[in-house]
């Protein structure tokens, strides 16, 4: 069934549906609304997992590194300066070969403030070892989700993935999307199985 959702919220219903354990976050526009998204759904009983408010977007990485590692299934998001602020602990998350999910809603970096869509928080960690999807549009925001989970999870694969989407140009324009049943987009994903089982 067709549905009306900004991407954000398209994106947070992809991480319901594939059942993310834990979410490590600090809100920075206009990636807030995926993770006040997941916060939702938690708080509604539609999500059994953890949601970590942390003082920075270093520690939002260094949660979801820690909560990865441990064996769960993790996700986060972030845009521009967060990114940069995050950079850091990236290269941990894949050298270490974690599944991690990171929705990255395009901002320009500050100079010395900026708003607008821009791809080079993007560019800015093209060589830390993840993988990087781009959504055009909501749709595809939720589909490049549930596939992140799949790819990056895949035993051959295990690398973080980065979902991107433009600030506000998708983040915050509602749209027409088909969403999946939670049956068949957990489906999809599959069961998360941990590299030391």
């Amino acid at each position: 069934m067709k549905k009306i959702m900004e991407g954000s919220h398209a994106v947070a219903l992809a991480v319901k549906q594939s059942d993310v354990k834990v979410i490590s976050a600090y809100p920075i526009t206009p990636s807030t609304p995926i993770v006040e998204g997941y916060a939702k759904f938690l708080s509604d009983g539609y999500v059994d997992g953890e949601f970590i408010m942390v003082e920075s977007e270093h520690a939002a990485m260094s949660g979801c590194i820690g909560a990865a590692a441990a064996g769960g299934r993790v996700a986060t998001a972030t845009a521009s300066q967060g990114l940069a602020l995050m950079a850091e602990t990236l290269y941990q998350a894949s050298g270490m070969r974690l599944p991690i999910v990171l929705n990255l809603v395009n901002r320009a970096l500050a100079s010395p403030l900026n708003v607008n869509c821009d791809l080079s928080d993007m560019y800015m960690v093209r060589d830390s070892g993840w993988i990087q999807l781009d959504a055009f549009n909501a749709q595809e925001a939720y589909d490049l989700n549930l596939i992140a989970f799949r790819v990056g999870e895949d035993h051959d694969v295990r690398l973080p993935v980065v979902v991107n989407q433009d600030g506000f140009l998708t983040s915050h324009t509602a749209q027409g999307i088909r969403p999946l049943s939670d049956d068949d987009a957990y489906n999809f994903v599959g069961e998360y199985k941990p590299m030391n089982e």
